[in-house]
């Protein structure tokens, strides 16, 4: 397996927040042009009710900085260390493809106990890789 390998995976993350960024624009760009919100409630300059389109979406996106981020740390120690390993690779794809069924959830129907499952899970694999990787180490193998 190449060393590289672990990039494509973190590659596919950071793919899934750049359309969680375009789907927080689009859904933000409409409540102005439906004048549900006005151009000043995005000035960061206190709490402003917001649409549940445009809350969901803006609570979405930010989600992607905190799992999502201990995700690429980790994939970022496989890049530096020139390691990675079929299982390692594929429990990333397997991160990418949970956290793609739980955007769509979130962003779709947004059933609670579906979309809490899902990030169970991810979080569940992204933890795997941190747990793997330490294993790999301490029994002086390669990851």
């Amino acid at each position: 397996m190449s060393a590289t390998a672990m990039f494509w995976p973190m590659l596919g993350m950071a793919t899934l927040t750049a359309v969680a960024w375009a789907v927080m624009g689009r859904r933000r760009q409409a409540a102005l042009q439906g004048k549900e919100m006005r151009l000043d409630d995005f000035s960061g300059r206190g709490e402003v009710p917001m649409t549940a389109p445009v809350s969901v979406s803006t609570r979405h996106f930010a989600n992607h900085f905190e799992v999502p981020l201990l995700f690429h740390v980790i994939g970022a120690v496989h890049l530096a260390l020139g390691v990675a390993s079929v299982f390692a690779v594929a429990v990333g794809w397997g991160f990418v493809l949970l956290r793609a069924l739980h955007m769509r959830e979130h962003l779709g129907r947004n059933r609670i106990m579906t979309r809490f499952n899902l990030y169970v899970a991810s979080t569940a694999l992204m933890w795997l890789l941190w747990l793997h990787l330490a294993a790999q180490l301490l029994l002086g193998g390669r990851a």
